[in-house]
């Protein structure tokens, strides 16, 4: 079978990691794929940057020698209220890729690159499955409505300034056009977990055929190893407990890192604990008082794992998530999780079995969480460790993941060879 995939980036991000998973894997069973993306960070030759510059911009490239049509993309149109028209999307329907194809598969078309009527046109000549990693195909441009309500079929952005976002009140015009589009197109929907499934049928696609396919990680790489052992490779104190949160340090108010300086500050005065961050590596005046270290992005996978590994609880305080990966790495590796309620994320994380559901934005449940796994004796840890990881062999591996998926290739397949 050959499957073209459609993302915004290839290897970074948690939708770059399922999408370059199922490249990867379906490779490796056989199949034939592709990727068009419109940031490329590997060096695979079957991934191809989704840019095909204007008539305006390959004049301006041929007068100034530079391709400006990503600066455009990025810093123009974005003042035009509008990440859905205006790209010329319509040439990856040209490409060899797009004609051999058995079946595309699209990802994350939002970030500045793809005109959605792009996808009607797609649907006509091919099988199109769309998985929904957030929930911007149902509101009319951010990624997350956080508490915003269903209207008209599409879900309230509470800010212009959520990603995706818009300079000025343009939601009509995109809710109309989004409308328009769904309405023409045939693809069947993807999401990752039950609520977002709950959002979709409240939405304009409510009736469009949708399936759950979790989200899967490596469970090879990200497995139980010997905690004392990885501490002493990465040079981390024995005697402490290490509380692991990733997250770029205050730069993304999505991420809750609010919840986390809260928790370092409740709990600065116990000298057994360390804060551990992964993300950043840059400390500000406040968290040098505290225990902490900082560390910048780790993008090696067996890296990764080794700090989940040296951690004893994995704090999660985002407040907008789809299914995160990380949830999964981490309880993959037997570390407990304290999480708020949000997103998909207690139907991995089982509350007070393989770690804790804190009430959604609640500071004093989520210090409960943590004070909860710390109190375990070292037989009750296990065994929360042990059902962690035994829950993502059973429900949330790359291989199963890939699995529904070629299921669901073969199904839509078949459904258009017998209905063209």
């Amino acid at each position: 079978m050959n499957i073209l995939q459609i993302n915004t980036v290839d290897i970074r991000g948690g939708a770059a990691k399922v999408t370059y998973t199922l490249k990867r894997l379906l490779e490796v069973d056989g199949h034939t794929t592709s990727m068009f993306v419109k940031l490329k960070y590997s060096d695979a030759p079957n991934v191809f940057v989704a840019r095909w510059p204007n008539l305006l911009s390959r004049f301006i490239q041929k007068i100034i020698g530079k391709d400006i049509s990503a600066f455009l993309a990025n810093k123009i149109r974005p003042l035009l209220a509008n990440d859905i028209d205006f790209f010329n999307s319509n040439r990856l329907l040209e490409t060899k890729e797009f004609r051999e194809a058995d079946v595309v598969h699209c990802h994350n078309l939002h970030g500045n690159y793809f005109s959605l009527s792009t996808l009607t046109k797609m649907s006509k000549l091919k099988p199109v499955v769309w998985t929904l990693h957030d929930m911007w195909a149902v509101t009319p441009h951010c990624a997350h409505a956080f508490d915003g309500k269903p209207r008209d079929g599409f879900f309230e952005c509470p800010s212009l300034d959520i990603y995706q976002k818009i300079s000025w009140h343009n939601e009509k015009y995109l809710c109309a056009k989004k409308g328009k589009i769904y309405e023409s197109a045939e693809f069947t929907l993807v999401v990752p977990c039950l609520w977002l499934q709950e959002k979709v049928k409240q939405s304009v696609l409510k009736d469009k055929p949708l399936r759950i396919i979790y989200n899967g990680i490596n469970s090879e790489i990200f497995k139980k190893t010997d905690k004392k052992a990885a501490r002493e490779r990465l040079g981390l104190p024995q005697n402490k407990k290490i509380i692991l949160f990733v997250s770029p340090v205050g730069s993304n108010p999505q991420k809750g890192w609010g919840y986390i300086e809260t928790m370092m500050e409740q709990c600065k005065n116990n000298k057994d604990i360390l804060f551990l961050c992964v993300g950043t590596g840059v400390k500000t005046p406040k968290q040098e008082k505290q225990a902490f270290i900082s560390l910048a992005f780790i993008g090696n996978e067996s890296k990764m794992a080794e700090y989940y590994a040296v951690a004893d609880v994995f704090l999660f305080a985002s407040k907008a998530e789809t299914f995160p990966l990380v949830i999964l790495e981490a309880m993959s590796c037997g570390l407990p999780v304290v999480s708020f309620d949000v997103g998909g994320v207690k139907e991995a994380v089982l509350h007070k079995e393989t770690g804790y559901i804190a009430n959604y934005l609640d500071a004093s449940d989520l210090l409960n969480g943590i004070e909860h796994i710390l109190s375990l004796n070292s037989s009750e840890y296990e065994k929360m460790s042990q059902l962690a990881r035994r829950r993502v062999l059973e429900n949330f591996t790359d291989t199963q993941m890939t699995k529904n998926y070629l299921d669901l290739y073969r199904e839509v397949l078949k459904d258009r060879q017998q209905n063209p």
